[in-house]
This record gives C-alpha cells, sequence and structure tokens, in this order.
C-alpha cells in the first residue's frame, strides 16, 4: 500500500525546526519502513510502498541548490495524439524546472495521473493535488510543522496529535448533503482536487490550478462522429496507460460502464490476462448476470460470480479496519472487500479495474438538460425538437408535459431546477446541534455560476466540485488492493467536459455518446441495455437481529456523548421495532457506521463486544 507523510515548517523557526525534528524520529522509528523521497529546507517527504511505473516517487531535481521536490503516485506525459499510449513520465531537470517555476501548472498541463505534489523554490513551499484527487491528501498541524499524508492511521498513531470528531458538520452532512469536500475532525484538513497550496513564512494562500468550467468551453466538439470516435481512443489510449504495469488485471463488472472497461482491457497492447468479477443479490435490480455472463463470452474472460455478503456486525473485522477522515459505510462494505482481497490472492492478480465515476464522466443523467442546453447555444433551430422528443422519453412524461419548462429553462440564465433534492430528517438530532445547522452557499469556484457554462454542463462538472471521488481506504495495508479507475483519469474527464450535453446523451440515452462509441465491441443487448443494478439492502435484518447490540452502541455511544443524537428519540425508535419505517432502518444504520468510526477515531477496539456472548 502506497502512502505518504510530509512535513512541512518554517526553516527559519527554531522551535518548528525541532519539533520536525522530533517527528522525522517517530516516524523513523515506528514499525512502518518509511523512506526519504525529497528532503529540504524546511521540507520533508517520506513515502512507502513504493513500487517502480506504478506507485512511486518522481524527483524534482533542478541542480540550482534552492529549489527541488517530489511527485508522490502515478505521473503520465500527456500526449497531444490521443492514440498514443501516455508512457510513465520522467520529470528531468528541465521538466523539474518547469514545474517548479510555473508553481505546478506545468504539472497540471503536461502531465495527469494521480499524484501529490511537494516542492519548494526558494522560502516558498508548495503542495499540489491533482485534479481528480482519487490519491488523496489531509494536513494537521503539530507546534508549528504542517503534516500531510494519505492514510490516517500513519499518523493517528502518534499520541502526541489528537482527534475529535467535529460533530456539527457531521449534522450538517446528515441534514443537507453528504459530500466530502471537508472533513468531520476538528484538527483535519483536506486539500481538495486541483488545489495547490502555497506555505510562506507569511501564511499559506490556496488557488486551483484547474478549471473545468473554462476546459469545457475549449476546442468544443460538436459534430456526433468527431465526439463518439475522440471518446473511443481516449478511452482505450487511458486504459491501455494505466494497464501497462500489470500483467494480471481483475476487474469488477457489473453494468454497462463496466463493460466498456472491458472492453478496452481486452485491446491493451499489453495483453494481461483479465479475469472478471461480478457481485449479485437475489432481487432483480440486484442481479445483472445475465448480461455480465453475454460480455465475459464475449470478450473470452474468466468470471468469478459471488453473492452480495450480508452485512453483520463482526467485531473482530471491525477492530482491524483502518480510521479515515470521513465515516465510511464499514458495515456494508467490509465483508465484500475481503472477498474481493481473497479472489485477487488466489487468481494472483496485481490489480483491480474499477468502473467508478462513469455515471457522472459519461453522463448517465437525464432531465432536460439535452434541449435546454441546445437552446442556450444556438436557440430554436431544427436538432432541438429531436432533443425535446428525446429528453421526453428519458424521462418517460410526453412533449407536451417538458416543452413549456424547456423553452422557460432555455432562455432564463438561472439554473435548471434540480430534482430530487435532499430531503431533511432531523428528527434523529438533538435540538441544540439542529440549531447549529444551517444551509451554506456554494463556495467552490466551480460551482459559481456563469453565464457562460449552460445548465446541462454545469450539472456535469458539479460532482468534480464535491470531493466524493476521493478513494481513501479502510482496508488494512494486509489487506490492501490497488484499484484502478479509468473514467477519473484526467485525460477522459477533460474529453467529456469538451462535448455538448446533447451529444453525451446521444440517442436520447444516458452515456449515449459512450455507447456509440462502443457499439461494435460488446453484444447489443448490453450496449443498448436500459436497466440499472440496485444493491440488496439487508439492512433490516441486520439491526433487527442485533438489536441489544445496537442499543448498546447508540444510546452510550460518542454520538449521544456529542449531542448529535437525540438519545430518546433513539430509544423509543429502537424500543418499538415493529414500528420502523424504511426511513429509520436506513438512518439507524447510517449513525451505526458514524458510531463505529467514531469509536475508532478515539481508539476503541470494541474488546467489550468481541467478549460479549451476544457478540
Amino acid at each position: 500500500m502506497y502512502r505518504y507523510i510530509s512535513l512541512v515548517w518554517n526553516a527559519t523557526d527554531t522551535q518548528a525546526t525541532e519539533t520536525a525534528k522530533f517527528l522525522r524520529g517517530y516516524f523513523d522509528e515506528s514499525a512502518t519502513p518509511w523512506e526519504v523521497a525529497y528532503k529540504g529546507d524546511g521540507l520533508l517527504a517520506l513515502h512507502t510502498g513504493q513500487e517502480k511505473n506504478r506507485m512511486q516517487a518522481y524527483p524534482l531535481r533542478t541542480e540550482d541548490g534552492h529549489s527541488g521536490g517530489v511527485v508522490l503516485g502515478k505521473l503520465f506525459k500527456r500526449e497531444r495524439n490521443p492514440e498514443a499510449v501516455a508512457k510513465n513520465a520522467d520529470l528531468n531537470t528541465e521538466e523539474a524546472r518547469a514545474v517548479i517555476h510555473s508553481a505546478g501548472r506545468h504539472l497540471v498541463d503536461d502531465y495527469w495521473g494521480s499524484y501529490v505534489a511537494f516542492f519548494q523554490d526558494d522560502r516558498r513551499k508548495y503542495i499540489l493535488l491533482d485534479p481528480m484527487g482519487v490519491f488523496p491528501c489531509f494536513s494537521t498541524c503539530y507546534r508549528g510543522v504542517e503534516i500531510y499524508f494519505t492514510h490516517l492511521p500513519d499518523v493517528a498513531s502518534c499520541k502526541l496529535l489528537t482527534f475529535s470528531v467535529d460533530w456539527t458538520l457531521i449534522a450538517q452532512k446528515i441534514s443537507y448533503s453528504y459530500d466530502r469536500t471537508d472533513v468531520p475532525i476538528h484538527e483535519v484538513n483536506k486539500i481538495l482536487p486541483g488545489q495547490r497550496l502555497t506555505v510562506t513564512p507569511t501564511g499559506v494562500t490556496k488557488i486551483f490550478c484547474w478549471n473545468p468550467q473554462k476546459i469545457s468551453q475549449t476546442n468544443v466538439i460538436e459534430d456526433m462522429e468527431e465526439a463518439a470516435r475522440a471518446l473511443r481512443q481516449t478511452i482505450l489510449s487511458t486504459v491501455a496507460a494505466l494497464a501497462e504495469p500489470y500483467a494480471r488485471v481483475m476487474q469488477s463488472i457489473g453494468g454497462l460502464d463496466s463493460s466498456i472497461l472491458l472492453a478496452s482491457l481486452k485491446q491493451v497492447p499489453t495483453s494481461p490476462d483479465v479475469t472478471c468479477i461480478n457481485q449479485y443479490s437475489n432481487t432483480p435490480a440486484g442481479d445483472e448476470r445475465y448480461f455480465v455472463r453475454k460480455t465475459a463470452a464475449h470478450m473470452g474472460v474468466p468470471l468469478i460470480e459471488y453473492k452480495l455478503p450480508r452485512p453483520e456486525l463482526d467485531f473482530k473485522a471491525l477492530s482491524k479496519a483502518a480510521v479515515t477522515t470521513t465515516p465510511p459505510y464499514y458495515l456494508m462494505f467490509i465483508k465484500d472487500r475481503e472477498i474481493l482481497f481473497d479472489n485477487l490472492h488466489k487468481t494472483k492478480s496485481q490489480v483491480m479495474f474499477n468502473g467508478y465515476g462513469g455515471d457522472e464522466i459519461l453522463y448517465v443523467h437525464g432531465q432536460n438538460y439535452a434541449p435546454v442546453d441546445y437552446i442556450r447555444m444556438y436557440g430554436i433551430r431544427p436538432p432541438l425538437f429531436r432533443l425535446i422528443m428525446e429528453a421526453a422519453r428519458m424521462q418517460k412524461k410526453s412533449i407536451w408535459a417538458i416543452l413549456p419548462e424547456v423553452i422557460r429553462s432555455g432562455y432564463r440564465k438561472a439554473r435548471v431546477k434540480e430534482v430530487n433534492a435532499w430531503s431533511e430528517d432531523n428528527s434523529f438530532l438533538t435540538s441544540d446541534i439542529q440549531g447549529a445547522v444551517q444551509a451554506t452557499a456554494e463556495k467552490h469556484p466551480w460551482t459559481e455560476n456563469s453565464d457562460n457554462i449552460p445548465p446541462g454542463k454545469f450539472h456535469h462538472i458539479s460532482p468534480l466540485a464535491t470531493g466524493r471521488f476521493d478513494r481513501e481506504v479502510f482496508t488494512t495495508p494486509d489487506q490492501y488492493y490497488p484499484t484502478v479507475y479509468p473514467f477519473l483519469s484526467q485525460s477522459v474527464v477533460e474529453l467529456c467536459l469538451r462535448i455538448p450535453i446533447w451529444l453525451m446523451l446521444a440517442h436520447g440515452k444516458g452515456r449515449g455518446l459512450a455507447r456509440k462509441a462502443f457499439k461494435n465491441d460488446l453484444p447489443a443487448e448490453v450496449i443498448w441495455r436500459e436497466s440499472k443494478s440496485a444493491a440488496e439492502s439487508h439492512t433490516k435484518s441486520l439491526i433487527l437481529g442485533n438489536l441489544d447490540i445496537v442499543k448498546a452502541l447508540l444510546l452510550d455511544g460518542e454520538m449521544v456523548r456529542g449531542n448529535l443524537l437525540d438519545r430518546q428519540h433513539v430509544e423509543h425508535i429502537l424500543n418499538n421495532p415493529s414500528g420502523m419505517t424504511d426511513s429509520d432502518f436506513s438512518y439507524v444504520f447510517l449513525f451505526l457506521n458514524i458510531e463505529i468510526w467514531a469509536r475508532k477515531l478515539n481508539g476503541e477496539a470494541f474488546t467489550e463486544f468481541i467478549r460479549s456472548k451476544v457478540a
């Protein structure tokens, strides 16, 4: 498991320098074999788990004595020819100087990958996260030393560092939106995708070195055939670049996105051995084996199938799971991750490929965005009527039902009203915490309203600003397996941003352009399928089968002590299980995961639950 810790401090501050020296000594003596990736004046980068050509350090050597640094992660040199497969980056002295002298913009403009960069130019230091942020970066501070990291347990193990839950922020996320732009731990900050921090003796400034709004207005592809060719070639070359270091690959397969990913993997020039794995459940919406088997047979790859494991309160497994900066769904995914790890081990696969992000990037959403965006760009022209019919068909509505809103939205500057807005149920929360929670205005520059960005493209861009794509893992290093997400690559994202929404929704279908681009690579039933999987929920059986443990966790736990949960309301709900609604079960399940996370953050090993006969 590749991880890093970086220390940044003012080298002219004697106390901060001594603290940095002490922290370096602590990490050197820990069980983790940390190695120095870069050492400069007030900047130290440590890393562990390096594998060349996979996840590694890329030194920034300038040979001028006052600047230098390192890029950590996986980095590719950008190819201007879309058919060319990008190679692992080689940052020579000239390139290193270009990165540092441009304050990192050269890295964003001429390279892509999953990386974080730490570099300095004299007394000015920089921290830059790549525009997708899949390989996350967080920070905390101790006595004048900023500590940057990707895996919370690496720093949480230092007993001098204390971490406490921000219950107000937890309540904010529950009540309004569960985005990942910030961290519900008082002492931890999150560096956002595409963000650059500049650290000087006088303070820290933050800017974004990547702008999806600007990209969406640059070299726009408005021809359907050209867009399909470009999308196909970009996905193929991106997958080929990402797969090049691996001889044996496992791919998670289920829906259309992962089928397109498999079609791309089978065309990689290095021809890795590919094994597919599919998770299914007993519900019709959760069983995609009919389509998966057709795709696997068509591609000639072996297929492993396993049934979705029921969530369970396995406290031995929970005690071993890593604590993260944001509460994960431990109970939903911990057994699933174990099954995937075991199958990777059995097949000797070196990496997992995953189609996560396809919904947002290849664009599955409908509403009225295609015709509205077209009106914003061109007004009323003949192609508009076809787009209106397609939008109506996608929403299963009549043309007359959507036409008035399409026309109004097309000619007004305000955004199209979102449907399925976040619904609030604050009955589980204390009145005090409800009083502290307020809806916050959007403050990310990528979501600032712009007259130049039509509402559909704005909707396409907006997930990039939520921080949702970071893949912070709760598996321990010994159970970790690397996962690659090609649809979250900068190369694929930037191309999709340059294609208008009415082309992304070609033929009036979600991912319509992607379907068109790969229609000759997959069975027709797969490429034109309309169904979308939905996981079977076992939350009700988990809660009802473990009511005593659920009560023990929630009624006298961290959330009650933190004044988040209304204990009386929760107790009433749990004492009357026959009256619990589906919403009640969902919230109790959510709170169980948050409670487990908060206890782990406080160092609890769940010993009493492991020893309990009930558990």
